[in-house]
């Protein structure tokens, strides 16, 4: 900073000083910060989020009785998981961050105390003091143009806990279907171990009968606990499947929860065009478009930067036969530091979130183009297999079934007609399966995370 410019006069009483501090200080208050404009709303906080996990009044408990739709799980997840807590933190700290940018300097005081010793006998030592009162000011563009970058991270903020949102919702589904996925492959299993018992015993009273061999009897103990063997373990899954989903949406989520809507055999909408259209409005490019604009605010802010402030202070001064007060007037000289540096960072910030959002959008496309294709692909096995090779499994089954009762098969026609069926069944669940992840990532791709559910219910307490 270059030397003051004072404004020096000489009267009685040092009491000057200390008004004009307090007149000093009073102006610099009144300036206040700028006019800002309403940022976007803080989404409210839920009551399981708002509750600190020691507080004794629990948040009341939901029905999650009979079948429920995966919107559930998700509104569930999206009110109680720690991702909305972190969302709202980043919304107050980008709040914060713009009320700090329209905020004055503070004002600076000094005091001084000395003690003067004369080089002549004849003259006394004298104890001088004063003090100074000082306040920076800022250029109001450059105030402004930092208020104005504020804001854009502000902005930024929002959109991407909007992409959080969309990736939170997205886990949700995805944990929803494998667990439905799980309680499937576990309701079926438990299904051909009954059948696979039954047929044990079956074989059992055959062969007391004299209608069947030893042979036969021990592979049908064979195929009953080999069933057994897969019904638990696919219980297993289903179990872990059910602790992962609790972990996400509620840890009160019953052992019978049963998800209504995690697969559908309609064939969904799929339309290259409008999804194309929907993925330009991505919460991800939205996001890259707030960074973008936020590097080009803060572009503006650097470069008011360099507009020197103005510093206005008061002094006094008191020695023994004199009193000393004035004004000063000082601003910055831009010699060595002219925020070159700045100025070039905020523009390679700028064209790195530009070049960010250019591949982004490649990387969308990409996604789209895979997730599209999976979906056809997976929808239409599935209809293929549930319209052609179900029903022809099942009527294999019911004939051997029958030709095995009357002794027309034998045990190993039987068996071998089960486990072809079961093999169909499983490549029936496991393309719905698929078809249903396909649908999750296709909403990811277009930013949409409701693709392929059905409308939601009404909400329950």
């Amino acid at each position: 900073m270059s030397k003051p410019l004072s404004v020096v006069h000489s009267r009685s009483g040092i009491g000057f000083l200390v008004p004009a501090m307090c007149a000093m200080a009073l102006l610099a208050g009144c300036g206040g910060s700028p006019p800002r404009t309403a940022s976007p709303p803080v989404p409210p906080t839920s009551v399981d989020q708002a509750a600190p996990a020691d507080d004794p009044v629990a948040p009341q408990p939901r029905d999650w009785s009979g079948p429920v739709p995966i919107a559930r799980l998700v509104a569930a997840a999206e009110a109680s998981h720690p991702t909305r807590a972190a969302i709202a933190a980043a919304h107050a700290a980008a709040a914060a961050l713009v009320r700090q940018a329209g905020a004055w300097d503070n004002p600076e005081l000094e005091l001084s105390l000395g003690r003067t010793r004369p080089r002549v006998d004849d003259l006394e030592r004298d104890q001088p003091y004063g003090g100074s009162l000082s306040q920076r000011l800022n250029w109001w563009g450059k105030r402004n143009a930092r208020v104005a970058a504020a804001r854009a991270q502000q902005q930024v903020a929002e959109a991407e806990a909007q992409v959080a949102l969309l990736g939170l919702r997205a886990d949700v589904r995805r944990a929803a279907i494998l667990y439905a996925a799980a309680i499937d492959a576990a309701t079926q299993a438990a299904e051909d171990a009954r059948i696979a018992a039954e047929l044990a015993v079956m074989t059992e009273t055959r062969a007391a009968a004299g209608e069947a061999d030893r042979s036969s009897v021990a592979r049908a103990k064979l195929e009953a606990t080999t069933s057994a063997l897969h019904r638990d373990a696919r219980r297993r899954e289903a179990a872990t499947a059910l602790a992962v989903l609790r972990t996400w949406c509620d840890p009160a989520l019953p052992d019978t929860l049963v998800v209504a809507d995690a697969f559908t055999d309609a064939m969904a909408v799929t339309d290259a065009a409008s999804l194309a259209q929907a993925a330009e409005r991505h919460p991800q490019l939205r996001a890259l478009a707030e960074v973008a604009a936020a590097a080009e605010a803060t572009i503006t802010a650097e470069r008011e930067a360099r507009l020197p402030d103005l510093t206005i202070g008061i002094f006094a001064d008191r020695e023994a036969e004199k009193d000393t007060y004035g004004a000063t007037l000082g601003f910055e000289v831009p010699l060595w530091n002219r925020n070159e540096s700045g100025i070039a960072a905020a523009e390679a910030a700028q064209a790195q979130a530009r070049a960010t959002t250019r591949a982004e959008r490649l990387r969308l496309q990409r996604d789209l183009a895979e997730a599209l294709g999976a979906v056809q692909t997976a929808q239409g096995e599935a209809t293929a297999l549930r319209e052609q090779a179900a029903p022809m499994a099942d009527e294999a089954i019911r004939l051997r079934t029958t030709a095995f009762q009357t002794g027309d098969a034998s045990l190993a026609d039987l068996l071998e007609a089960r486990r072809a069926a079961n093999a169909v069944r499983a490549e029936l669940r496991d393309a719905r399966r698929r078809a249903a992840l396909a649908l999750v990532d296709l909403g990811l791709a277009v930013g949409d995370p409701t693709v392929g559910l059905a409308p939601a219910e009404a909400p329950r307490p």
